[in-house]
């Protein structure tokens, strides 16, 4: 049974269950090994996989050599929606890419964070791709249900820990928001983009000015964030969630800055699962 529960963000539509489980449990055992603790054992980790409801129908298979390949030809022009323009500048305006350019403000904003290498070295229509997938999870009902019934069997009585990176926090914390029943003692957020306005309106239930947020039914939420990630803009959840939030910063580095793999071989990271673990 899983002690430890991890949720993933963008960028998993493509991938599979196991790759994800492989390539980070082999992070989180490298950070508890490095910061002198017993690492939890692979088969007491679990994934939430979700990445496949994103797909677009007859997709399957489709991908080949190039994943790329299978994405829309998305352009300047399908960055309509406010939403989507929000969240563009969110992302590229707390990049160091030096100016937004000169051929109009979305244009500019997307080559910004195409240079920022923030997604890794994708393509300009990868980028809308991916910020249309927080759209879709956002407004898209019949979705947002799909991929929250992933989390249906992979938690269980047994859990002490949810990890959860980028877009999957904001998945986290609206699986946890629901199901108080389940008795998770630390929510571990990495790369967070629940302080944007334009994701914390959107929630379930959503985050009302002046009202008080809805807890997650976790003992204890750490919330780590890379100086330099422009996904985590707002590095503090505690004003926004309540003082309970321990907001802890951490550097990434330049060129892997949102890196999930970066941040789960971190000692916050590893100290907080070994604490929610407790005693073995």
């Amino acid at each position: 049974m899983a002690k430890v529960v991890m949720c993933h963000g963008i960028g998993y539509t493509y991938k599979h269950r196991d790759d994800m489980h492989s390539d980070w449990y082999k992070a989180l055992r490298t950070g508890m090994i490095d910061t002198g603790f017993e690492p939890v054992e692979e088969t007491g980790v679990a994934a939430v996989y979700y990445g496949n409801c994103f797909r677009s129908a007859g997709s399957k298979g489709a991908v080949g050599l190039d994943e790329f390949a299978a994405i829309p030809n998305y352009g300047l022009v399908d960055l309509s929606a406010d939403l989507e323009l929000e969240l563009l500048r969110a992302f590229a305006e707390n990049t160091d890419s030096g100016q937004a350019g000169t051929k109009g403000a979305v244009q500019g904003l997307l080559r910004r964070l195409e240079r920022s290498k923030l997604l890794g070295d994708v393509p300009a229509k990868a980028i809308i791709w991916m910020i249309k997938q927080v759209h879709r999870y956002l407004t898209e009902d019949a979705l947002r249900d799909a991929v929250l019934s992933r989390w249906d069997g992979v938690v269980t009585p047994d859990t002490r820990v949810v990890v959860a990176h980028s877009l999957g926090s904001v998945v986290a914390y609206d699986a946890l928001a629901a199901h108080p029943e389940w008795e998770i003692d630390t929510l571990i957020t990495l790369g967070s983009p629940l302080g944007l306005g334009a994701v914390s309106s959107r929630l379930r239930p959503p985050l009302v000015p002046g009202q008080e947020a809805k807890w997650p039914g976790v003992r204890r939420w750490i919330n780590i964030a890379a100086v330099e990630d422009p996904v985590a803009l707002v590095k503090e959840l505690a004003p926004l969630f309540g003082k309970e939030v321990e907001d802890i910063p951490v550097r990434n580095g330049r060129f892997a800055m949102h890196s999930v793999l970066r941040y789960l071989t971190t000692a916050e990271a590893a100290k907080g699962i070994a604490d929610g673990l407790g005693p073995t």
